[in-house]
């Protein structure tokens, strides 16, 4: 049950049990409690009217004001006033008001009793009884929310401090504190998944940067031993400077990638992406075609032009570093999806290793890359809402599917 229906059921029941606990007591409880204080008053009144002897009407008007009594007098010649309804014959008490006839007097009294003055005290302890009762009614139905709440700071406090394992323990009730503490508990695994791929990342980099440093290293030491023999060695030491500064970049551009406001968002046509991207990776002389088809007119997505260029340029990099005479790129409209296939007819890919190809500094065995392109690709496409499978095509050779969603910009 949602938190909101629980409080509105909550509030709603206690009003009502106390509008019915009310009317119990106004209409019932106290009309009879004061009921027999003026009965016991009246008897009181008339026990002392009785033990008078020969009482005059002022000794009795003095009598019922010194007691809180109302009274009426009449000459027994005469008839009793009139009152509505009629008494029941021979009784001498009727709705709070009794008859009386002193020893000895020529009159009688009609008494009734004044309401007890302690009333108003009476009504406002019942009115404070009432809002007390509510109150305890709402905190102890209100309790175990706030105590649920206060749960949920102490483990988000937890975690801020540091504590990565702390989790919010579900209750059970499915509503939002629970929702809400199930969110924090999703968010904290994600964060820790990310601090871990950051930490096999920066393992990654170290082991990647070793080598070319290693090497330079060497080199530097073999140039101060012997400086004429070193001359050999400038090509390779110029090589792994450059294996450097392109690792940096590319660490440069993952995570740059990975930030938010990096995209700059527009109309792109795809179809002018494809084109752009067999332009660019095309070698003079080489005995590699890149063809473009597409069953569609111009598929057009709302994306970053240079990016959406950077990720389908590296697919087509990849397919002719390890095609034999053919790259292939289909351009094709699956319902709101623009798909792109890029095929080659190499080797294709070894067993078991397209499904970890897009993690980062992942290689083949005979690759000479960072092993950042295919994780930078990736990273754009999930910027886009699009995803990358990688998989051997039928007729042989690798083949990179892009699925990017038809998405219309803003105005």
């Amino acid at each position: 049950m949602k938190l909101y229906w629980k409080i509105y059921l909550l509030l709603t029941v206690t009003t009502l049990f106390t509008l019915i606990l009310s009317i119990w007591i106004s209409f019932s409880v106290l009309p009879r409690h004061f009921e027999q204080v003026i009965s016991q008053r009246l008897d009181d009144f008339e026990s002392s009217v009785m033990s008078m002897n020969n009482p005059t009407g002022p000794e009795i008007e003095q009598l019922a004001d010194s007691m809180n009594v109302i009274l009426r007098f009449f000459r027994n010649s005469q008839r009793p006033p009139a009152m509505p309804g009629h008494p029941p014959q021979g009784e001498r008490e009727w709705r709070g008001i009794r008859l009386i006839q002193p020893p000895g007097a020529d009159f009688s009294v009609l008494a009734s009793g004044r309401p007890p003055s302690s009333r108003f005290f009476l009504l406002v302890v019942f009115g404070l009884g009432l809002f007390l009762s509510q109150a305890l009614a709402l905190a102890l139905g209100l309790r175990s929310v706030f105590s649920r709440i206060s749960t949920l700071r102490q483990v988000t406090s937890e975690f801020g401090e540091g504590g990565l394992s702390a989790r919010y323990p579900a209750s059970g009730s499915g509503d939002e504190i629970d929702k809400l503490g199930s969110t924090f508990n999703k968010m904290a695994e994600q964060i820790i998944s990310l601090l871990g791929s950051h930490n096999e990342l920066l393992n990654s980099v170290a082991h990647e940067l070793r080598t070319p440093l290693a090497r330079l290293s060497f080199a530097l030491e073999l140039a101060r031993e012997n400086p004429e023999a070193v001359k050999e060695k400038l090509g390779l030491m110029e090589r792994d400077l450059f294996e450097l500064d392109r690792l940096v970049s590319e660490l440069l551009e993952f995570n740059r990638i990975g930030s938010s406001g990096a995209l700059v968002m527009e109309q792109v046509s795809m179809k002018d992406i494809c084109l752009g991207a067999a332009d660019g990776e095309r070698i003079p002389g080489s005995d590699v075609k890149i063809t473009v088809s597409s069953n569609s007119t111009d598929p057009t997505v709302y994306g970053d032009h240079r990016l959406l260029l950077r990720a389908v340029s590296n697919l087509v990099r990849n397919s002719v570093r390890y095609a034999r005479s053919t790259v292939t790129i289909s351009i094709s409209t699956v319902k709101d999806t623009v798909e792109i296939a890029v095929t080659d007819d190499g080797p294709g890919f070894p067993p078991g290793f397209a499904e970890r190809a897009v993690n980062p500094f992942v290689k083949g065995h005979d690759s000479k890359g960072s092993g950042l392109g295919l994780s930078i690709v990736s990273r754009i496409l999930e910027k886009h809402g699009g995803s990358l499978v990688l998989s051997n095509a039928e007729e042989g050779g690798a083949m990179a599917v892009v699925s990017i969603p038809l998405k219309k910009g803003r105005a």
